[in-house]
């Protein structure tokens, strides 16, 4: 018989050893320390099994952008279990009371790194970002002249500068994660890492970029830039590499599709499934959803079904007006300007852009009554990314 309950500090080391056994990785003392000092922030569940600790999950309550709202959520990590204790159940029990602790703590949203998609979408989630990254050589980049200078830095003295250009580039998407400086030294940066900053010819920053040299290959993690010449300044930056790397490995943003400005954009173009978001508690976060547009007054009917979260479930009338919700009710007015059902994967997919409304309607997963190019009007949110990693 097992038992769900939440861990506390003096447990913390048989969850380290669940860890470093699951995901294959020895933590040096240093590391220990570094490990438990971050525990204490986090809600850590167990399951356990006579007493002794069968599986575990992480919460780690966070914040995200939607645009230029910030939102708490809760990002889910570290899920293990003893090979022996493995399809039990234990995980689906985790799962279930982890979303019950978030909905109470006032966290609206989850996000996780899937070791399998279609496991995690058995408890709700849904695929909603993408690594976007090309493969190419030094020398296929172009070469442009720039007023502006590259200028490699410390990330002590110039973290004000770093948060205000990531920040800016974050707010233009959904779901990108609100950095706080320990997050910045602790699961940002890297030894040996390089951080390039672009100054235009005011010694304005506009853009940077975060780099490693990895056997012969120049590996950009992070690369952000507010205009053309940020964008051709740090390419040129990558570019002088053309003597001491045979490859670069560059992750960009969604909407930075680049290529077509290279001497040669015959080059490797990778998307690879990312990260996925799971509505936890629908109410509270449609209650504050931005992307809605909506001028004058508009009745919206969401029926949801939810198999995990049963408080989720439901028909629900949103009641919009100058572009945001004035109530929301968990029953359906007779008369709907529009009206929407769907399960709570899709409608992750729908409020947070990572599938046009088209397609979800042409496959089956949404099936609107009503105006749908009204509903094209009405939800217009921002395309989703993430660059980090929890």
């Amino acid at each position: 018989m097992s038992n769900i309950k939440k861990i506390n500090r003096g447990d913390y080391d048989q969850v380290l050893k669940l860890g470093e056994y699951a995901f294959n990785y020895t933590l040096s003392d240093q590391d220990r320390t570094d490990r438990h000092m971050l525990m204490g922030n986090q809600l850590i569940l167990g399951s356990y099994t006579d007493g002794e600790l069968a599986s575990k999950l992480h919460v780690l309550p966070m914040e995200l952008f939607l645009g230029s709202k910030v939102l708490s959520f809760g990002g889910i990590a570290g899920v293990a279990t003893w090979p022996e204790h493995r399809r039990k159940g234990h995980v689906q029990q985790l799962m279930r009371k982890a979303l019950e602790e978030m909905k109470s703590k006032s966290l609206p949203i989850s996000m996780l790194h899937p070791f399998s998609i279609s496991f995690y979408r058995r408890y709700g989630f849904e695929l909603t970002q993408y690594v976007h990254k090309y493969q190419f050589k030094p020398l296929d980049l172009s070469v442009k002249k720039v007023d502006g200078y590259t200028q490699r830095v410390n990330y002590c003295k110039y973290k004000d500068i770093l948060q205000t250009l990531y920040e800016k580039s974050a707010s233009s998407y959904s779901l990108m994660m609100k950095r706080e400086e320990w997050w910045w030294e602790k699961k940002v940066l890297s030894k040996g890492d390089q951080i390039v900053i672009y100054f235009d010819s005011f010694n304005v920053p506009q853009g940077y970029l975060i780099s490693n040299i990895v056997d012969e290959t120049l590996k950009v993690e992070e690369f952000i830039f507010n205009n053309g010449d940020a964008c051709y300044g740090l390419l040129e930056w990558i570019r002088n590499h053309d003597s001491m790397t045979t490859e670069v490995e560059l992750v960009v943003q969604p909407r930075d599709q680049i290529a077509f400005y290279f001497d040669n954009p015959k080059i490797t173009f990778k998307k690879e499934a990312y990260f996925m978001t799971r509505i936890v508690d629908f109410q509270t976060l449609i209650s504050v959803y931005p992307f809605f547009r909506s001028n004058d007054k508009l009745l919206m009917a969401i029926h949801l079904s939810d198999h995990v979260a049963e408080w989720n479930n439901g028909s629900w009338t949103i009641e919009l007006n100058n572009n945001s919700v004035s109530k929301v009710r968990n029953n359906v007015q007779k008369k709907c300007d529009i009206a929407v059902t769907t399960d709570v994967q899709t409608l992750a997919s729908l409020l947070f852009g990572s599938e046009p409304i088209d397609r979800l309607i042409a496959l089956g997963s949404l099936v609107v009554e009503g105006d749908i190019e009204l509903l094209k009007q009405v939800i217009q949110p921002l395309e989703p990314a993430l660059l980090d990693f929890f």
